[in-house]
């Protein structure tokens, strides 16, 4: 009995070596995408990853705020405008007047209120980038980050709109309705100027009230939020800004 078990053991063992390798399992193919990471954080922009075309599109606001802000505030004056022509009772839309907001858009809204925001208010208020950032228990308990955020109000409501944004808006109102029979290249625009200052004097007390009422409380939440978040949000409520201002003022020749 002992025999033949020994030679069991050895026939298997011998069975064994003889045995050609296992071969490994066959994997499906498939294709498995890498991560991509945006460029390096600088404080506004946010480093995220993303891993699909519908990933890289709904991370584009936090990786590239400053592009964001330019296609935002472009397609908000040209549809506000929209609105309001549609409002008036246009049977066709005026695209040259269009083309004028749409460049008013792009210009002073898309890239002098990227400087205005977040390049100027920024070093004004040190605080204004850590404490947007925060989350909202955090920022409750931020002292040195609530006294920049009222900072950041009181200059957006009481210099800057009263006197960078409406002067910049009456004189492109008066433009766009000025007589352009001439041509732009004989435009007084002295002339232009001086008359878009005196109407904005004229009406400085009523518009400023109205700004106020709508962008005291709308600065402080717009302040408050993610600094990629800050222009964005600031455009949707420009949105309904433009359109209470075109009804205010839109008619006025």
């Amino acid at each position: 009995m002992l025999r033949i078990a020994s030679n069991a053991r050895n026939f298997a063992g011998r069975s064994s070596l003889c045995r050609p390798p296992c071969e490994p399992a066959k994997r499906r193919s498939c294709q498995v995408t890498k991560p991509l990471r945006a460029g390096k954080s600088d404080g506004i922009s946010v480093d995220v990853e993303y891993n699909s075309l519908w990933g890289q599109i709904a991370t584009f606001p936090k990786r590239r705020p400053f592009m964001t802000n330019i296609i935002v505030a472009t397609v908000k004056t040209s549809l506000a405008d929209l609105i309001v022509q549609t409002a008036e009772g246009k049977k066709e839309y005026d695209w040259k007047r269009n083309g004028v907001f749409t460049a008013f858009g792009f210009a002073y809204l898309g890239i002098a209120q990227w400087f205005i925001y977040v390049s100027l208010f920024t070093r004004l208020c040190p605080n204004a980038i850590r404490f947007s950032n925060l989350s909202w228990a955090e920022k409750l308990k931020d002292r040195a980050g609530q006294i920049d955020l009222v900072k950041q109000t009181i200059y957006d409501n009481f210099i800057h709109y009263t006197f960078v944004y409406f002067p910049v808006f009456y004189f492109f109102k008066e433009l766009i309705q000025a007589d352009s029979s001439k041509g732009m290249e004989n435009m007084d625009f002295k002339a232009v100027g001086e008359k878009a200052m005196g109407k904005y004097w004229k009406n400085c007390v009523t518009d400023n009230f109205y700004m106020w009422s709508l962008w005291i409380p709308g600065d402080l939440l717009v302040y408050a939020c993610p600094i990629w978040m800050r222009l964005p949000l600031n455009h949707a409520i420009s949105l309904a800004w433009t359109m209470i201002l075109s009804n205010l003022r839109g008619n006025e020749k």
